[in-house]
């Protein structure tokens, strides 16, 4: 078989090139396209004329690296993405294991992916949902941000008042607490499964109404 560069189109001014490339055997041929940034290109050294079988093992590569950077801007584009997260959603769009966190670790090494800054900005929205502490870490734990961002923002929500948070949630979402003893278990129960703690419960509860609640109050 032998391996043909039939051409190579430079577009985007100069900063991507598009490669057509023809394999044949006797008189079965096949054409395939190919894209990558214009540099990566002249690294490789390939000129038009038939090439080797190395060559075109270069010419797809760089074709699905590029492909993957080109979706990976497109994954952040829609959201805050930790690198893992990012490169499991590469891997589920159909790219392989190396170039997923190869393009992954570009993406955050080149400052597309801040890990630091989106675990605060996530912390924040968690906190506009009225979520408690507890809830937020393991949230920042599902979207596998690395453990000093996590510790970092472990340390930052020490100034935050959970208490207050439970008592809006309490009232925006239940008006108050029933004096049912039944009915306020339920809604204590569900503030726990929100990751308020026993202590911030409670505390919020003696702002809320001056009663007691189920348990060793």
């Amino acid at each position: 078989m032998t391996i043909n560069l039939l051409s190579v189109l430079v577009y985007n001014e100069g900063k991507e090139v598009q490669l057509e490339v023809e394999l044949r055997q006797g008189q079965n041929y096949d054409r395939r396209m190919f894209r990558m940034p214009n540099s990566i290109f002249k690294s490789l050294g390939i000129a038009e004329g038939e090439i080797t079988r190395e060559d075109m093992t270069e010419i797809m590569d760089a074709d699905e690296r590029y492909k993957a950077l080109k979706k990976a801007f497109e994954i952040v584009s829609y959201g805050r993405n930790s690198k893992k997260v990012l490169e499991d959603k590469l891997r589920k769009r159909g790219f392989g294991a190396e170039i997923a966190r190869d393009i992954a670790e570009y993406m955050k090494n080149h400052g597309y992916i801040d890990e630091d800054d989106d675990a605060i900005r996530e912390v924040d929205l968690c906190v506009r949902k009225m979520w408690g502490s507890r809830r937020i870490l393991m949230h920042l734990h599902e979207k596998r941000y690395y453990t000093e961002a996590i510790s970092a923002e472990k340390k930052n929500m020490e100034s935050i008042d959970f208490v207050d948070v439970c008592v809006k949630l309490v009232r925006e979402k239940y008006k108050t607490l029933p004096k049912d003893d039944s009915e306020r278990q339920k809604i204590i129960s569900a503030l726990i499964r929100y990751g308020f703690s026993m202590t911030e419960i409670k505390a919020a509860a003696k702002i809320i109404e001056y009663y007691r609640l189920p348990g060793d109050f």
